[in-house]
Formats: C-alpha cells, structure tokens, sequence
C-alpha cells in the first residue's frame, strides 16, 4: 500500500498544527510552574487545540487498528433481546455497560468511537501539556513513538490508560496517603480494562531510587523470561483464562504463530535514551529530584513490557500504561541533559531519527479511513 494518500495528508496536518500550537503555547507561556515544577506551564490553548483536533481525527475514524472489531460487535449488539445491562463494580464492566447505553440509543458506531478517543486522547494531552518539557517536543514524540496511534487499536487498554494518567499526580506524590487517591483511579481502570491492576505494583516499585540492584534485577529477570517463555507458557495460559486475554489462550495466539513477536529495534530505540539518562542522572536529578527517579523507573518497566513483546506482540500493549511517561522522560532528558546549544543538536537528532522510527511504524495508521473526510 502507498504510504502516502489524502488520509495521511490530514494526519501530517494534524500533527503539524498540533506541534506548532504547543510551540507558541510554550512562547506565551504562563506564570506558573509545570506539573514537576522545573519549567514554565504553556499557555492553556496550546492543551485544547492538539487535544481537540487530535480526538477528532481519531474519533472520525472506521478503520484501522482494532477498530473494525470494536464496529462489528457494536453492531451486533442485540439490545432489544438480551436482558437489561445494569452497571456493577467488576472488571471491564464500565465499557460493556457504555457500550450497551450507547447501543440502546443508536446504531450508529460513531458515537462509540468519538467517545473512546476523547476519553483516551484529552487525558494523555492534558498529562503532556502539564509534565512534558519542552512541550512541543513532547507533542511530536507523542505521535512518533506511536502513542497516539495506540487510540486506534486496543481501544479499552488506552482508555484504562487514560484514567491512570489523570492519577499522575499522586503517581509522583511523596505522601504515603496518595496511594489511597491513585488506588481509586487503578480501580475504576480496572472496570475499563482489568490489565490496570498492573500498576499497583509498580506504583511502589517506581518510587525507589532510580538505577539501583532491583530495576537491573527486574530488567535481568524479564530478559531471562522471554528467552525462555517457552517453558513457562502452560502457567501462563492458565494465568490469563479469567483475564481480558483468555480469548488469546485459546485462538492459537501464542502456540500456532498466530502473531510474531516486535522488531529489536523498537527495544534499541527505548534502549538509548535510557543510557542517556544513565550518564546524565546528576544534571537532571539536580533539577527534577526524586521525580527524575520515578521517571526512569517508569521507562525501564516501559522497556521490560517491549522485551517481553519480542516472544509476542500482544505484551506490548501493557506498555500503553507506562509509554507516555517515556515521552515526558525524553523530553526532560532532550532539555536538560546537556547545556542549551548542545540541546538543540540534540532535540533536531531525535527529530530525525524518530521521524525515520514513525516510518517503520506505518502500518499502526496508514489503514486509516473515515466516511467524513
């Protein structure tokens, strides 16, 4: 397929008025601090255009990713025989009860999908917009990473993503009590999309310091599993049977090749800004603190997820969680590792070589389509 058509025509636009809409945002910038305290907020226009017109050309779609199952089963809701869907506190039950609202009203997917993406999209923004650094920076990344292409496929993960993220400010909280505030995000996640719970753990594994034994340990450990997963596959299989990845026990996923593991080089990519932020730690922790800690920490589980993805791809997407703070990471890192001219090259190199990494990631949008454009 040719990459480039009119759909990829209104993504390039997208994404251009969104950079530069950040850009001037942080140009007129506010007189208050970001979210990490380290930098000037952007002016608040430079939130709502990316998120709007972001949403939109996500919310506008009918295919790509996932989203062609999520409009078949939409459609084949039979709301008028089966029994009255009534919400209850359990896991993915929030989605399936919105899905079965939205149904009673329309068949019209398009609601259903406008929603996910607003619900998954103005979250991960508004995050970027208050914790990212240079925030233009962290925009493009956004895209170029493939974060923003993740609101096309995994649709309930990402919304489930989205709630977390709201918690992020407990996330980076040293109050032993914010964990009470960011348990009450985890959960209501879990009712989306019950992989959340995945972050009660790491809620506490994070806040140590970065760099030390147990990151390497637990970086050595996922290594070792996914080289030998084969072995541990059966107690994995039965792992998942009560999970929202049952389905993938049973269809040949994992035992008949169905699907292969990702490219090493996705693991080369989030490998090196790591080491980046190896060498750098003293600069950036003198600014950032125990926050820069919490960061890495996030992106080394980022990376662990992409390892464990190289046996098969459907562990990337517990990546969704932890991604966008890779982002804020790199930005900080871009802006703050090295002196300001030398932050230039550095900022015009990720550029680059990013923009080339997007390319190699085509596929996540260029089946994009929509009746409206």
């Amino acid at each position: 397929m040719i990459f480039w058509n009119h759909y990829m025509a209104w993504f390039s636009a997208v994404v251009i008025v969104s950079f530069l809409a950040a850009l001037l945002a942080r140009m007129s910038f506010m007189h208050r601090p970001n979210g990490l305290r380290t930098d000037p907020l952007p002016n608040p226009l430079g939130f709502i255009i990316p998120a709007v017109i972001f949403s939109v050309f996500s919310g506008l779609r009918n295919s790509v990713g996932d989203t062609h199952q999520y409009i078949d089963i939409y459609q084949r809701l039979d709301v008028e025989h089966m029994e009255p869907l009534r919400f209850r506190f359990a896991a993915n039950t929030f989605f399936n009860y919105m899905e079965y609202r939205l149904r009673l009203q329309t068949d019209d997917y398009l609601p259903l999908i406008m929603i996910t993406a607003v619900a998954g999209i103005v979250p991960a923004i508004f995050i970027l917009y208050k914790y990212a650094a240079p925030y233009e920076m962290g925009i493009l990344l956004f895209v170029l990473t493939g974060y923003y292409t993740w609101s096309m496929n995994g649709i309930r993960q990402y919304m489930a993503a989205a709630v977390l993220l709201l918690a992020t400010k407990y996330l980076f909280s040293e109050k032993k009590t914010d964990f009470l505030k960011y348990l009450v995000f985890v959960l209501f996640a879990w009712t989306i999309h019950s992989s959340a719970l995945i972050m009660i753990p790491i809620f506490f594994i994070v806040k140590r310091p970065a760099w030390r034994p147990m990151m390497f340990l637990l970086l050595g450990g996922t290594i070792v599993a996914t080289l030998l997963f084969d072995r541990f596959l059966p107690s994995f299989l039965n792992a998942v049977e009560d999970s929202d990845y049952a389905l993938y026990a049973h269809n040949g996923w994992f035992t008949n090749g169905v699907e292969q593991g990702s490219s090493f080089i996705r693991i080369l990519v989030l490998f090196v800004p790591l080491v980046l932020a190896f060498l750098w730690h003293e600069q950036i922790e003198a600014v950032m603190g125990r926050k820069w800690d919490i960061l890495v920490n996030l992106s080394i589980f980022n990376l662990m997820f992409y390892i464990l993805s190289l046996y098969n791809w459907l562990f990337a997407r517990l990546a969704i969680y932890t991604s966008l703070y890779d982002v804020i990471m790199m930005t900080h890192l871009l802006s703050k590792g090295q002196s300001r001219e030398n932050s230039r090259y550095l900022n015009a190199a990720a550029i680059g070589l990013y923009v080339i990494y997007f390319y190699n990631l085509r596929d996540s949008i260029i089946g994009y389509q929509s009746r409206f454009f």
